[in-house]
């Protein structure tokens, strides 16, 4: 019984050691998309300021990509999510608890950088001329994206059993 409360907590220290890195990269961007929202509400519904003057069929066309393209990135991270987390390219059977951690860390900030992206998007839109009524949802999108991505204990351990369920990969954690 001790020998395996032991493996849990060094597990635990391992989990907390690896992923504190991208837990603080992960509250970093979000108060980077809040400061965006702000500048944007600020610039459009306190100032009502535009930086380039857009014919409103233009803007509008503009506006729909946008939310085109934000649409692609957050489904492009959600399933990539899930499915390159276990892919056997990215995580070899030999692999420890440590060296998938560091994996999946490289996998989280890149997708994290792209969630973000949708929240730049919104800015841009933003300064284009479009009120921050119809721009506030890249930012909240961003920021859910986020925090769906960042590394929780409870949630890497979930990864964990489904890969040792998935690979039979004998992990103890």
């Amino acid at each position: 019984m001790n020998f395996q409360y032991d493996k849990f907590s060094e597990n635990n220290e391992i989990i907390r050691k690896e992923t504190r890195t991208t837990v603080l990269i992960c509250l970093t961007l979000v108060i980077s998309v809040i400061v965006y929202a702000l500048i944007s509400y600020y610039l459009t519904e306190v100032k009502n300021i535009s930086f380039i003057t857009i014919a409103p069929e233009s803007l509008n066309n503009i506006f729909n990509i946008m939310n085109l393209a934000a649409i692609f990135m957050v489904v492009a991270v959600l399933a990539v999510r899930k499915t390159i987390y276990y892919a056997e390219r990215i995580i070899k059977e030999d692999f420890t608890l440590t060296q998938i951690l560091q994996k999946w860390r490289s996998i989280d900030i890149i997708l994290v950088a792209v969630a973000e992206s949708i929240s730049i998007l919104g800015l841009v839109i933003s300064l284009l001329g479009v009120p921050f009524g119809r721009t506030f949802h890249f930012f909240i999108t961003s920021v859910l994206v986020i925090l769906i991505i960042m590394p929780i204990n409870w949630k890497i351990r979930d990864k964990l059993r489904i890969l040792n369920h998935q690979r039979d990969m004998n992990i103890r954690f």
